[in-house]
């Protein structure tokens, strides 16, 4: 006997997981789609969770609509570097 699955079921097993091919690692710096900058925490339920990168509140956002920004992490980290040599 076969068993029959709901469409709730179906749509609820699509959401639980998100196809990250292509898309930037978690921890990468991204931008959203409305041009914020934030930390990519997590990929669930189909969607990106970003963090701003100075700490915060996450937001949520379309996996589809991120792009990493390259070379920032190197921009940051070497600002920092300097504000903690100069105590």
């Amino acid at each position: 006997m076969k068993s029959e699955q709901s469409p709730e079921s179906e749509r609820g097993r699509a959401l639980s997981t998100v196809d990250t091919a292509g898309l930037p690692p978690v921890g990468a710096l991204v931008r959203d789609a409305g041009g914020r900058i934030g930390r990519l925490m997590a990929y669930t339920r189909a969607r990106a969770w970003l963090r701003p990168p100075g700490g915060g509140r996450e937001w949520d956002v379309e996996p589809g609509t991120i792009t990493e920004v390259p070379g920032w992490d190197t921009v940051a980290g070497a600002g920092r570097e300097g504000t903690a040599q100069d105590r």
